[in-house]
């Protein structure tokens, strides 16, 4: 199972992120790979930054990169930190993955042994780039699309006290991991942004209903949006929310 954003999609978010830009004056992003810490990634320090600045690390989904995502930095407000991490398992130049896709009992779900990998990968990443650029420890948000989302999904919930707040976009809880799911009051601080396409046929809508219903039982502060027409993509009014919400963040 594959979960590609659409050509469009990417296309047209590039553009907005140029718009943007230009709107705003931003200099341009750091466009340097690093390699120094437990993930590769890319880093957009804020123009205008508190001290210490809140971050976005953003979590690409299968076959991407981690300049997928980066180009919504731009669209950010402008307060955030953005971070892009690139995933540690190589499909091919350029295209990589966070785990390996299965299905089990005719439902999505991943290679246990890769999900925990990149799962502990990124709890180390997170305290290792919080502690390089000195961002605020207790503003830390995970931005995830598809495989990035799961992840973000399985990071924040198994350990909320380095999160405060999840986007996810076209994400899923596995079944898989619904065991390690346990109410606890750490996670009661933890904000979550969910959307969905109504019309995404590689993760169906209805996980993300699952996921909205699980996470409501745990009385968490939640948005949760689906967007009619939408398939395993963001387009601009998913966009546009997400940064709504992260501007009353």
């Amino acid at each position: 199972m594959k979960y590609f954003s659409k050509i469009f999609a990417v296309l047209f978010l590039a553009v907005l992120a140029i718009g943007v830009r230009a709107q705003t004056g931003n200099p341009s992003p750091d466009s340097q790979l690093h390699s120094d810490l437990s993930l590769k990634y890319l880093v957009h320090l804020p123009s205008k930054p508190t001290s210490p600045p809140p971050v976005i690390i953003l979590l690409h989904g299968m076959g991407s990169n981690e300049q997928d995502l980066y180009s919504l930095q731009a669209a950010f407000p402008q307060k955030y930190a953005v971070v892009s991490a690139r995933a540690p398992y190589t499909l091919a130049e350029g295209s990589y993955q966070w785990f390996q896709g299965t299905s089990v009992n005719g439902r999505l779900d991943g290679d246990p042994q890769q999900l925990a990998a990149s799962r502990a990968r990124i709890g180390r990443f997170i305290d290792e780039v919080v502690r390089k650029y000195g961002f605020d420890p207790h503003q830390v948000y995970l931005v995830g699309f598809s495989q990035g989302a799961i992840l973000s999904y399985q990071v924040a919930l198994t350990e909320p006290a380095k999160i405060k707040g999840i986007g996810i976009m076209s994400g899923a809880i596995f079944d898989s991991f619904v065991p390690l799911i346990k109410p606890s009051p750490q996670l009661s601080h933890l904000r979550i942004f969910i959307s969905h396409g109504q019309a995404d046929h590689r993760i169906p809508i209805s996980y993300a209903q699952e996921a909205d219903k699980r996470l409501e039982q745990l009385r968490l502060t939640l948005e949760f949006h689906v967007y009619p027409g939408m398939q395993h993509e963001i387009n601009q009014a998913a966009l546009q929310d997400l940064v709504n919400w992260l501007q009353a963040s």
